[in-house]
């Protein structure tokens, strides 16, 4: 076997463990949102599926780094690496940074602990799907450069709903 998706299901700890020892030969794996399995089987990726070349772990919530760590280290042939929504930081980047050589896209959407320092690290020739920056709304308060002088051209009141008050 080569592909295999558990996207969205519920797994133990065995049945990953027995299911990455079985299948030494993987190249593309994919557990997006699935969940019921400690840390312990995603760091046993890097023992068993040394042949991996595309891994997604989106909203996987037993990521960590020390995860991440063991898998750059050892799948030395991965070129897809999906952790998008995952509880992952900086170490994990400087660790895809510094083992992933191979790796063409990355992606960290909505990933919150990861510095821009750190996201300069990577090789450039890598496609990254970036964490969400911050969103700077604008003041809306009722001053002079708030809401009401902004939009005092757009906002229009029927007439027969004002009085004479």
């Amino acid at each position: 076997m080569i592909y295999l998706k558990l996207a969205g299901l519920k797994i133990s700890d065995a049945l990953l463990r027995t299911i990455l020892y079985s299948c030494p030969n993987i190249k593309f794996l994919i557990l997006d949102r699935s969940y019921g399995y400690s840390n312990i089987p995603i760091i046993e990726i890097a023992k068993y599926c040394l042949k991996l070349q595309h891994l997604s772990l989106n909203a996987c919530g037993s990521l960590t780094d020390r995860c991440i760590t063991e898998i750059t280290r050892s799948c030395q042939k991965l070129r897809h690496l999906e952790l998008g929504d995952c509880s992952i930081g900086n170490k994990a980047v400087e660790e895809i940074a510094r083992n992933c050589t191979n790796l063409k896209y990355l992606s960290l959407e909505r990933c919150k602990g990861i510095s821009e320092e750190v996201m300069k690290k990577l090789n450039p020739k890598i496609s990254v799907s970036k964490p969400l920056a911050k969103i700077e709304y604008p003041n809306y308060s009722d001053d002079e450069n708030g809401f009401i002088s902004m939009f005092s051209n757009y906002i229009r009141v029927p007439s027969e709903s004002t009085g004479p008050e």
